[in-house]
This record gives C-alpha cells, structure tokens and sequence, in this order.
C-alpha cells in the first residue's frame, strides 16, 4: 500500500515486507523485544519513527468514549452530538500517523 524510504538504501519498502532478525547485544532491562525490524533489500536495522506517531493522539477521545460506554454504560458523545467529530478524529489519527511516520536507522545493532 503505502511506502516508506528506507534510510539505508532509499527503496521503497512497505511495513509489510520489513523483516526481522535478532539483536546480538543483550537487551536493557527496559527492552522488550529481542530483534529488530531490517530492510528486505539492504539489511539495515529501521525503526518506525517520525514526528507522524504524535497523531495517535488524535484518537484518544473515540477510546476514552468507548471505554466509557462499556464500563458506565454512558456515551457522552453521543449525549452532546460529538460522535461524528469523534470518528473524525479517529480518522485523522489513525491517517495521519500512518502516512506522516517514517523509518529511521537504527545503529549499533
């Protein structure tokens, strides 16, 4: 679908077909993950990056509206006409997270 530049080489590589391979140092104790995601065509260590993932904000009050409704069985968006500002914005968010995020090298890997 959407593409992204790879720092290393500058293809073009879709989230998709990113790989993985494990990290040969070990892990901070603040480290989940084990590998890292690499480019199919050069090898070299990404991560998703970029300004782009502050638009998930955006979408902070769809899920504080469904939370809400779940556990209180009140929907306050729909209460004061809100819920299709509320969509909206889950739209823009997720949209805009995705189009406006990059890759970015990762070094000493």
């Amino acid at each position: 679908m959407f593409k992204k530049e790879c720092p290393w080489c500058s293809e073009k590589v879709s989230f998709k077909q990113l790989g993985s391979r494990p990290v040969e140092q070990k892990p901070k104790w603040y480290q989940f993950s084990r590998s890292v995601q690499v480019c199919p065509y050069c090898a070299g260590a990404v991560k998703v990056g970029g300004k782009g993932l502050w638009f998930l904000i955006l979408a902070v009050p769809s899920f504080l509206s469904i939370i809400i409704e779940l556990v209180f069985k009140y929907n306050f968006m729909a209460e004061f006409n809100l819920s299709s500002i509320s969509w909206t914005l889950l739209a823009l968010g997720f949209g805009g997270a995705y189009l406006f995020t990059k890759l970015e090298k990762l070094k000493n890997v």
